[in-house]
């Protein structure tokens, strides 16, 4: 019978696993339903702000004689990136280090004379926005790091505790499985929110499916912790 009880506590702690395996990796999706919409809007927010009569007559002259056309077809027409808890904290790592992004950290194709020139506008607005607001992102950032490594902790301090059959396993483990989840839902739809604002009404945040198998795979632990607490008191 003893050899049952570690075979199903085995269970649980390799379902425990998983689900931080999955909520780690599983990426969080950001999409630009128009590559040419994207840097037209970046191309006339850079402009106003600026407030140089030289830049705007340049981006007329451009928008008038069909150069720019031209040149924004040669994009790909849609973009598509994806992170996640484990990229995430390598980005914000990054950040705190160098004060800024790159393509690299954005993930960002970097193949041709096109993208490398869409790259630069991306990261142009995007660095501007950081310099902005530096503090407080920093102060994100930093605030991010302890989070991450909180959810890391309540995962393995769950896996100890279903490893030795303790009820107790239940409290951080649905913490940190509903706590990343909703944490990361808030923040996809605030990133929205906020891009569709500052930047551009045709981006969209979302969480892909993994991070739903994680939680599922979490509550499915959770009655195991359950089961097997049961079956001792049963005992």
């Amino acid at each position: 019978m003893k050899f049952v009880k570690w075979i199903w506590r085995l269970v649980v702690v390799g379902l425990i696993y998983i689900s931080l395996s999955l909520t780690l990796t599983s990426p969080v999706e950001l999409k630009v339903d128009s590559t040419a919409g994207l840097v037209k809007s970046s191309i006339n927010k850079v402009v106003d702000q600026a407030n140089n009569s030289d830049l705007q007559m340049g981006v007329s002259f451009l928008q008038d004689s069909g150069i720019e056309d031209t040149l924004l077809s040669q994009l790909p027409k849609n973009i598509k990136l994806k992170t996640s808890y484990q990229g995430l904290n390598q980005l914000s790592t990054n950040y705190l280090a160098n004060d800024k992004l790159t393509a690299a950290d954005l993930n960002l194709n970097n193949d041709t004379q096109q993208e490398q020139v869409f790259n630069q506008v991306v990261l142009q607005l995007v660095n501007e926005q950081l310099r902005q607001n530096s503090d407080s992102v920093k102060q994100a950032a930093e605030t991010y790091h302890l989070i991450y490594f909180l959810l890391i902790g309540l995962y393995i301090l769950a896996m100890a505790l279903a490893l030795f059959g303790k009820k107790g396993a239940l409290i951080p483990l649905l913490i940190a499985a509903f706590g990343s989840y909703g944490v990361l839902s808030y923040a996809a739809q605030v990133a929205t929110s906020s891009l569709h604002e500052s930047v551009y009404s045709g981006i969209n945040v979302s969480l892909s499916r993994g991070l739903t198998q994680a939680l599922i795979t979490a509550i499915i632990a959770a009655f195991g912790c359950l089961f097997i607490r049961f079956k001792q008191n049963k005992e």
